[in-house]
């Protein structure tokens, strides 16, 4: 299912990479070969390293990475019918411990826990939430309904609105300037882009990409994965999405997540950021009228009366989803030591910690994969 495709001509900039590295005599042995420097692969980075395996980390600024652009919002409660997100109760104390383990690490401050409050859209949805706070699976991450005019009087509240306990955003760009700078300093990261097509297995069985020579290759590449030609035919469905940023002196809210269609997230200082929208057909790179204009009607929404605001940055990236919402992770089926690592969808900065983890541990100690993510039911 995952053959390789035929090589393509190879161009001066490929010549100039093949060139570089000598297949009877490697100038690096390495245990891993990471392909991808987004959250997956950076997390992924410092737990083989941290079991003393050593890495080399390609990263490609060129290619559009949800990580960049994401705002790391970590939400136990998701989507239309407010359910529990999958695995969250194992996900979140995964998620906390290891990035208060880096923050330690790196001595940065990226994990922020901070309240959520959902609006109700309607009567249904008021009480579909009831029966949900009344639900005991629920109660470690629901509160109380608040009745319609209980929210902060700069908010829209038709119906009431509910806490969700557990959630958090985490400062994604910090985070992945901090580890990517950490790598560069042990010679361990390079930005760079992988050319696929100059990667090949030797007599022994060391795939070979250039000067390097690693026992497997790891691609956690995202939405690009679908140009990977190890992997052509998976089950990918990119959504891209787009976020504003903006400036608003005259916008007091409480330090709280506040989701009504959309979310809103007030950093402090008079910060604010608004998404996500959600496009499956536009997979472009680029930030687009249409979505800053949606964002704004959004805004229009969640708030009584709209101040006057600064935009400072519109921000458009694609989400590495897949068909049945769950990640993929597993080894090829076809080619020994080359793994793939994706499929984390909008929920990066929740599922990254616990993914990697039991990556790692099925690399290195064999543990079984977890079915519903495994690359194997797709076979």
């Amino acid at each position: 299912m995952f053959a390789a495709r035929g090589e393509e001509v190879e161009d001066a900039s490929l010549k100039k990479i093949k060139k570089r590295g000598n297949l009877k005599n490697p100038v690096r042995k390495l245990d891993t070969l990471i392909i991808g420097a987004g959250l997956a692969g950076c997390l992924l980075a410092w737990r083989l390293r941290a079991a003393g395996q050593g890495v080399q980390v390609f990263g490609d600024a060129a290619q559009s990475c949800a990580t960049s652009v994401a705002a790391g919002v970590i939400n136990p409660v998701t989507g239309r019918w407010a359910v529990k997100s999958w695995q969250i109760d194992a996900l979140l104390p995964e998620a906390e411990q290891c990035y208060r383990t880096i923050e330690a690490e790196l001595g940065i401050e990226i994990y922020h826990p901070i309240p959520l409050r959902r609006f109700c859209q309607n009567e249904d949805d008021l009480k579909r939430i009831g029966r949900r706070s009344r639900n005991p699976r629920y109660a470690n991450v629901l509160g109380k309904l608040s009745p319609q005019g209980n929210a902060p009087s700069t908010l829209c509240d038709p119906c009431g609105s509910f806490e969700i306990f557990g959630a958090a955003y985490v400062d994604l760009p910090q985070l992945m300037k901090a580890m990517r700078a950490e790598l560069q300093t042990h010679h361990s990261y390079q930005e760079a882009r992988f050319e696929h097509r100059l990667l090949e297995q030797d007599s022994n069985n060391l795939w070979r990409y250039g000067d390097f020579a690693a026992e497997r290759v790891l691609f956690c590449e995202g939405a690009a994965v679908v140009h990977n030609p190890f992997f052509p035919n998976l089950p990918m469905k990119p959504v891209k999405g787009e976020t504003l940023a903006f400036r608003c002196p005259e916008l007091p809210l409480p330090r709280s997540i506040y989701h009504n269609g959309k979310w809103l997230l007030p950093y402090g200082e008079n910060r604010f950021r608004i998404g996500a929208t959600y496009d499956e057909e536009d997979l472009s790179p680029s930030p687009t009228p249409e979505a800053k204009s949606s964002l704004l009607e959004a805004l229009a929404k969640i708030l009584k009366e709209v101040p006057e605001l600064e935009i400072e940055q519109q921000l458009a990236g694609l989400r590495p989803s897949t068909i049945d919402a769950r990640p993929i992770l597993g080894q090829h089926p076809e080619k020994p030591g080359l793994y793939l690592l994706n499929g984390l969808g909008s929920k990066g900065a929740s599922l990254a910690p616990l993914m990697t983890r039991q990556f790692v541990e099925h690399l290195l100690q064999d543990h079984p994969l977890d079915p519903e993510i495994d690359l194997a039911r797709f076979q």
